[in-house]
């Protein structure tokens, strides 16, 4: 730094000097000569602009100090008459005159200039009754001036402590040296104390009688700081929080504040700018609490160090509690856990802990919008209850409400001194479960998401099945009131305070777990669940009767068919699959009389109900579970009480071949009427072994298995009455066997007459067989047998 004094004689008592300082120094003029003032006499300074001097400030007769700005007037404690003018700039430039109003003055033309060397301003930081020092170094023209420090109080300067080129110097607990060969001055302050915290500045000064000028070299800041206590560990686990509390007992401090440090001190401090309410700042919030009269602070993002809490009892001193945070790994801790529970049930919740902090204080707390995990205090809606297993305590929630979804975390308190802590260790994720919505295919469906009024302006989220973490994507993201893509559509209602999504063509596929959720900050919170079941449009009608077995047959998706759950639930509603409907499952895959069998690669499972009864008609689902969703198939049985199938074959053909045994005989009776007359020779001729014998007749066996098809089985017998007219007083015995097919399929069964005249008897047999294969079809062909000799 340089300063040049050029000194004017100039008219009467009007001189002028010139001073050369440094843009963002300060500047200090000051006349010792009292006895031509005195402090009741009337100062000012001026700048000349313009051919005349305008007054920049000036003070009465009964003020000592006055100050406009960075521009100040006073009286020194050593008597004298100073000018300070702080925070330089280039335009402060100019000629100013300072003096009395007695016309006793100076004329000063400041120059302002801007080097590297000067003008700097520094913090330095002491600790209570102990030592610290300040050094400023100079450049090599200042080895012969003199160095000084002054401190300013408040708009005046006062000097501390001077000392000549090359000198030491001391003046009560202040001790300045000058080591010229390095250009540096340097002032030590013994057990430094609270009032000699402020703001001080150390340069070089040069005088002419009267007036003495001081330019600055640097502006140091020196804060004291009082350590309160010896340092507290606060301990953190990865993946966790920390919410703490620093006790301070000063009734009005003039603010709070947290700093971390660095290299053993503080390079920033971070204040509450306002009492009473959450304040974020990067990784942790601030509390000024001051009912309380501590600071609170919630560490978001665990970073361990050491770190400040403390207090300013004035501008430059303070008083500071230190806390070392670590932060650990344990298996116990760092976990997100997701519950859900029904809207008036109770949710039991259990948390994990480190054992060794089986004795401290639980807590369970709620983060609110501002991620600050606040303490619940709900009488008789929430307990607390410590586990006989060391590391776990229990939660319990009772009525849910939709109020109480959110974020919660469990955690343990530790005390030491003034500061206590809890440790929050297991992050819990609860959804409130709504009623199921129920879609069918091919139609549209909606879900509605109602949510508490402070979310009205964030943003809403719609995401599918597994989706429960913070930085999951969503299905929709709503940021305006309205958004559509392709099939879904999603509308947020802020009035009435409702988020819906909307579906059309509804797919079997979209069946699944709707988790509806709203952003805090960065982080995705979803708060509501609701599983969409999708009804398929097949409606599947089956018959049955009553003793008899019937198989339902049930297709699935199959895409996992090996974890899928398949299921047959009876009731009039979807719901009674949730009510002890379900008649047999793929896990109990036979229960009374229900069995269930799967065919994987057909993608199909049966159901099998044996001993039919009436009560079991009704309408039935099948149901398939796969990764939380739910598929159905509606299917109507429907049993019917008529006889049993064996009796109604039995009379059909009984029926029948009497029918064809009549009109037989009716057939040869008028035969044999129109041939009487004509040919009477031949009534004679007939012997007594041509006669029909009196046990001619028809017969009819019908056999059948146990097992019947679950609809009529028809049996079709047509009968061809021969042609041929020797047969006409020939007695006809018929005989057909029916046996009854195991397997549901049509049978035929074919007589034919004979027509060779030289049988005076015939003898029809008839035998219907029935194979076993399904939807065969049997024929049976009726030949005569050559009579017996």
């Amino acid at each position: 730094m340089k300063i040049i004094i050029t000194f004017c004689l100039i008219t009467g008592l009007v001189s002028s000097t010139n001073v050369i300082s440094y843009s963002g120094g300060s500047v200090i003029m000051t006349m010792g000569d009292r006895h031509r003032w005195s402090s009741h006499t009337p100062k000012y300074i001026c700048k000349f602009a313009g051919g005349a001097c305008k007054t920049v400030i000036q003070s009465t007769a009964q003020n000592d100090t006055v100050f406009e700005g960075r521009f100040s007037l006073y009286e020194s404690k050593q008597g004298h008459f100073g000018v300070l003018i702080r925070e330089l700039n280039p335009q402060d430039a100019g000629k100013y005159r300072f003096g009395l109003a007695n016309n006793w003055n100076r004329e000063i033309n400041l120059k302002v200039h801007h080097d590297a060397c000067c003008g700097m301003s520094m913090t330095v930081v002491g600790h209570l009754n102990k030592d610290v020092s300040i050094s400023c170094d100079y450049t090599v023209e200042h080895k012969r001036t003199w160095k000084y420090f002054y401190k300013l109080k408040g708009h005046s300067a006062d000097w501390v402590i001077f000392t000549m080129p090359g000198k030491n110097h001391k003046e009560n607990q202040f001790y300045i040296t000058d080591d010229n060969r390095l250009n540096l001055f340097t002032m030590t302050i013994r057990e430094l104390k609270e009032e000699d915290g402020g703001v001080y500045f150390c340069g070089t000064q040069t005088w002419e009688y009267p007036i003495k000028v001081f330019s600055t070299i640097k502006t140091v800041h020196l804060h004291v700081t009082d350590k309160v206590q010896s340092s507290v560990r606060v301990t953190g686990f990865l993946g966790g929080r920390i919410m703490m509390k620093c006790r301070h007992p000063l009734e009005n401090p003039k603010a709070r504040f947290l700093c971390r440090e660095l290299e053993g001190e503080c390079p920033e401090k971070t204040y509450t700018n306002v009492q009473n309410e959450w304040q974020q700042n990067g990784g942790f919030s601030l509390y000024d609490d001051t009912s309380g009269k501590s600071l609170m602070v919630f560490f978001r993002n665990l970073t361990e160090g050491t770190y400040r809490c403390g207090v300013d009892v004035s501008d430059f001193t303070e008083q500071y509690r230190e806390v070392n945070v670590e932060v650990k790994e344990d298996p116990c801790c760092g976990k997100i856990i997701s519950q859900a529970g029904y809207i008036g049930e109770t949710l039991t919740i259990s948390c994990e802990h480190p054992p060794t902090l089986r004795a401290s204080l639980k807590h369970f707390c709620k983060e609110d919008e501002n991620l600050i995990c606040q303490d619940i205090r709900a009488a008789g809606k929430y307990s607390l209850s410590d586990h006989s297993q060391p590391g776990l305590f229990t939660v319990t929630i009772s009525n849910l409400t939709l109020s109480d979804a959110g974020v919660y975390w469990c955690g343990v308190e530790t005390s030491e001194g003034h500061i206590s802590y809890t440790s929050l260790t297991t992050r819990v994720q609860i959804s409130i479960i709504t009623s199921k919505v129920i879609g069918h295919e091919g139609d549209a469906v909606e879900i509605r998401c109602p949510y508490d009024s402070k979310y009205k302006q964030n943003s809403k989220h719609v995401c599918k099945d597994e989706c429960c973490t913070e930085h999951s994507d969503s299905l929709i993201a709503q940021r305006t009131t309205q958004n559509k893509t392709e099939r879904f559509s999603v509308h947020d209602d802020i009035t009435a305070g409702v988020f819906s999504v909307n579906i059309s063509r509804v797919k079997a596929e979209d069946a699944g777990r709707y988790w509806c959720g709203v952003e805090a900050g960065d982080v995705l919170m979803n708060y509501l669940s609701t599983e969409l079941q999708v009804v398929r449009k097949e409606v599947l009608q089956v018959f049955g009767r009553e003793t008899l077995s019937v198989s339902i047959e049930c297709s699935y998706r199959g895409e996992s068919p090996e974890s899928d759950g398949k299921f047959l639930c009876m009731g009039q509603q979807l719901a009674s699959c949730d009510k002890g409907g379900v008649k047999v499952s793929s896990e109990k895959n036979r229960t009374g009389r229900f069995s269930l069998s799967n065919d994987a690669p057909a993608g199909v499972f049966t159901v099998t109900i044996t001993d039919l009864r009436e009560e079991d008609s009704g309408t039935y689902w099948c149901g398939e579970e796969s990764l939380g969703s739910s598929i159905y198939t509606e299917v109507h049985l429907h049993v019917s009480n008529g006889p049993a199938p064996s009796v109604i074959i039995t009379v059909c053909v009984c029926v029948a071949l009497l029918l064809i045994g009549g009109a037989t005989l009716i057939f040869f009776k008028l035969k044999h009427k129109r041939t009487q007359g004509s040919s009477s020779s031949n009534r004679t001729d007939i012997t007594n072994s041509d006669r029909v014998s009196p046990a001619a007749c028809d017969y009819e066996e019908v056999n059948h298995s146990g097992q019947y098809p679950d609809s009529d089985t028809s049996v079709y017998m047509n009968t061809s009455p021969s042609t041929n007219s020797s047969d006409k007083n020939k007695a006809v015995c018929i005989y057909s066997t029916v046996q009854l097919p195991k397997d549901e399929g049509p049978a035929y069964a074919t007589v034919s007459f004979q027509k060779n005249p030289d049988s005076p008897s015939n003898l029809l047999v008839s035998t219907v067989a029935f194979i076993k294969e399904e939807s065969a079809t049997e024929y049976a062909t009726v030949k005569h047998r050559p009579r017996l000799e």
